[in-house]
């Protein structure tokens, strides 16, 4: 508390230093290194613009140590680990982005972005939670996994590269990057071997020095503190004590209290403590850890060895790995890395893919070169994804990745994989984020691309209603087809307009698909008109009454017939057409057909209600027939009320045109119908049909049958010669009518003419 109380006292001294010219510092997030001595700001680069930390040491902080010479022996300190950093390079080691910046009240230096020191992950840790049961420290157990392995790999290279011991391995040297990635720093007490040595001497902590010019007591190797003797696997104690602490909550094995006597006696019962808290590891991790801090060197496995355990290669910490590594990679290395990552994503944990993979690939979709090879594992992560972890981390992220600039290869990947991205997404989320995108490339001025977007509309039309397809769609897929003189791309829109006929309403078919047909149809180019052909053949085996015979004869038919003498269409194209164009004329006979048939059935059922008793108050038909059954003549009688007798009689005769002329049916037929009429009242003037008793009708069947009896009537051509008997008649004028309607039926026949007879037989004839 003394220490941080005299850091806040001293921040209105720090702007002085020339690192404020380079940077602009913002707020602190953390404190690394020997008794928390670096403060940690995030920053951002004045001239890059690039975001940073800075590493401040306020020389205050060190007056309570009283001797000057102490003080500047931290600060030496301090001048070696910022010199030591910028020598290293490498992935798990702190990279240092300015180099150390120096005033007469502070020493600072600038690096890459972190997030604070393991040693504050620790202490934020709520060790009451119960709710952090996935949790180490507050940390993931494969994100610690795989700090650890990153840690190994640290110490490889400062070992086996730099020949240099670090000495002072604890949770404040180990620095986390705001991507996750664990990063070993504070190389203030590191020392380098000399002529191929591993091991140097060095002092045992003291009391009586500074604790801000000392290593750690709780995690020094115990032969440094026995026999001032230093080796490299006195860093490996000092990593396995830390591994414990991760896994006892934050508490070190041993608590010395800056006390080297209670160092040595918490180091005897150091066996038992590890007990203890060997159940909360991983299985993997037990054997090992227990070897690192035993107090025989002999045991102790180098990084190296350490670095071979199994557990490091689990396809969730090689993941992990490769995240944190991506950065340093090339194009064609990343594209390695996220093929490797793609298959693994089944495998990762949730929390993994959400705090870790989704960040990284976020990154990778910001740059225009590498959006494409992200890809992959982004729409991998949507295929594995839960639905709830889609809507609340995924889906944000595609929405993202649909507004981004994407090179063709991307852009033509996404759109082949829009049916994953559906198959997750609400119907909703369909129509306001992907039907847009997909309408966006429609646009485009590349063939697969414009290909890619067609064929991703038909995926989603489940989810196009009518007023989708009326306002965007439709419109979208016309214009273009107007706009583009590739004849392919024009195919393509015929083909996914075809498509898309299933899930139109009759009525947006009528009205923008029809004419847009009929538009279309004078295209100059055969697969264009063959590809219309195609479309009203899928209209016409619908039979949903959308081609209408209207819009056949007036506008489908006559759009099509100029091309059946267009010598470009081959052999087959012209076949199909005509058997369309015929199936067209066919769909007009149907209709036309059909509708005369329901006038007719409508006439019949009129003639069968008059046939079976009803009666016409304005019309009545009377017919005469001849043997054979042909009508000779019918004459409309204009009266109220009459008999249907006549109409009866010619029906009648036409159902029995097959009879023999002499036939005994036809005979007894005609005999009811003459009887029939003959008792009827006296028909009205000037109807032709005479009365009952008068002269009788015309007649052709032969003398011989049943009316012998009867007087015929000569025929015109066969009158012979006219004889007047002057004692059976009375001689009338010719002037008076064509009959004599006398009361009497057996009166006598009224004296005639031959210009009468043959006047009467022209009427006669005539009227038929």
């Amino acid at each position: 508390m003394e220490v941080l109380s005299l850091i806040k006292s001293s921040l209105g001294s720090e702007d002085s230093n020339p690192i404020h010219r380079l940077y602009r510092v913002g707020q602190q997030v953390g404190v690394c290194g020997q008794e928390n001595v670096w403060r940690i700001h995030e920053a951002e680069s004045i001239e890059e613009e690039k975001g940073a930390s800075v590493f401040i040491f306020n020389k205050k902080v060190a007056n309570k140590l009283h001797k000057p010479r102490r003080r500047e022996q931290v600060s030496e300190i301090l001048r070696h680990d910022v010199t030591l950093l910028n020598k290293m390079s490498n992935a798990s080691v702190l990279t240092v982005s300015s180099s150390l910046q120096e005033d007469r009240e502070s020493l600072a230096f600038a690096a890459e972005p972190v997030a604070g020191s393991l040693a504050n992950y620790l202490e934020k840790f709520d060790r009451s939670c119960t709710e952090l049961s996935n949790t180490t420290c507050g940390l993931m157990e494969h994100e610690v996994q795989c700090g650890i392995y990153q840690i190994t790999e640290a110490l490889m290279y400062v070992h086996g590269v730099e020949r240099v011991i670090h000495r002072n391995v604890n949770p404040a040297s180990i620095l986390i990057t705001q991507s996750g990635r664990w990063k070993l720093a504070c190389f203030g007490f590191a020392e380098k071997t000399q002529d191929g040595r591993e091991s140097f001497a060095c002092k045992a902590w003291s009391p009586k020095a500074s604790k801000m010019a000392q290593p750690d007591l709780n995690y020094i190797a115990p032969e440094i503190q026995t026999t001032e003797v230093c080796t490299y696997v006195s860093d490996m104690f000092s990593f396995g004590m830390l591994i414990c602490t991760i896994y006892n909550n934050g508490y070190s094995l041993i608590d010395a209290q800056y006390n080297p006597s209670t160092y040595l006696r918490q180091l005897d019962t150091l066996t038992q403590k590890f007990g203890d808290i060997a159940r909360a590891m991983p299985p993997a991790l037990v054997d090992p850890v227990e070897k690192m801090i035993n107090r025989d060197i002999r045991y102790r496995p180098t990084a190296q060895l350490f670095s071979l355990l199994k557990m490091f290669h689990d396809p969730t910490v090689t993941t992990l790995q490769q995240l944190d590594n991506l950065h340093l990679k090339s194009p064609s290395d990343k594209s390695q890395v996220f093929s490797i990552i793609t298959q693994n994503i089944p495998l990762l944990p949730k929390a993994i893919r959400c705090s870790r993979l989704l960040p990284s690939l976020h990154q990778e979709c910001t740059s225009r070169d590498s959006v494409a090879t992200a890809l992959p594992p982004l729409v991998s992560l949507v295929q594995h994804s839960s639905s709830e972890e889609f809507s609340q981390h995924v889906f944000p992220e595609i929405t993202f990745v649909f507004n981004c600039s994407m090179s063709e290869q991307g852009t033509v990947y996404l759109l082949n994989k829009i049916d994953v991205i559906a198959s997750k997404c609400t119907s909703n989320q369909v129509r306001t984020d992907v039907i847009p995108f997909i309408l966006k490339h429609i646009k485009s001025e590349s063939y697969k691309i414009q290909e890619a977007a067609l064929n991703a509309l038909l995926v989603v039309k489940d989810c196009l209603d009518d007023a989708v397809l009326r306002s965007n769609v439709l419109p979208c897929t016309k214009g273009q087809f107007q706009q583009t003189v590739d004849v392919k791309i024009k195919l393509i829109i015929l083909s996914c307009i075809k498509h898309l006929l299933s899930i139109m309403n009759p009525f947006t078919i009528r009205d923008d698909v029809l004419p847009f047909l009929v538009d279309i149809a004078n295209s100059h180019d055969a697969s264009v008109v063959m590809a219309v052909v195609g479309i009203y053949r899928h209209l016409l085996n619908k039979r949903d009454a959308v081609l209408t015979k209207v819009f056949l004869a007036r506008s489908g038919m006559p759009s099509l017939l100029p091309h059946v003498v267009d010598p470009d269409l081959s052999a087959d194209q012209f076949c199909v057409m005509m058997d369309v164009l015929y199936e067209m004329l066919g769909l007009i006979d149907q209709h036309r057909r059909s509708n005369g048939t329901s006038s007719s059935a409508s006439s019949s059922s009129k003639r069968e209600r008059l046939a079976s008793g009803g009666s016409d108050k304005n019309l009545l038909f009377v017919a005469n027939s001849s043997s054979t059954g042909i009508q000779k003549s019918r004459t409309v009688l204009p009266f109220p009320e009459c008999s249907i007798s006549s109409l009866t009689r010619g029906r009648l005769s036409r159902n029995s045109s097959q009879e023999a002329p002499n036939s005994p049916e036809l005979s007894k037929i005609k005999e009811r119908e003459t009887l029939s009429v003959t008792n009827k009242e006296p028909l009205r003037r000037f109807s032709l049909v005479p009365p009952g008793g008068g002269t009788p009708a015309i007649n052709l069947t032969p003398d011989d049958g049943v009316y012998a009896d009867r007087n015929r009537r000569p025929s015109l051509q066969n009158m012979g010669h006219y004889n007047h008997d002057s004692e059976r008649c009375e001689r009338k004028s010719s002037t008076g009518s064509l009959f004599n309607f006398s009361d009497s039926r057996h009166s006598s026949p009224r004296r005639g003419s031959f210009q009468a007879l043959g006047d009467t037989v022209m009427q006669l004839f005539s009227g038929k």
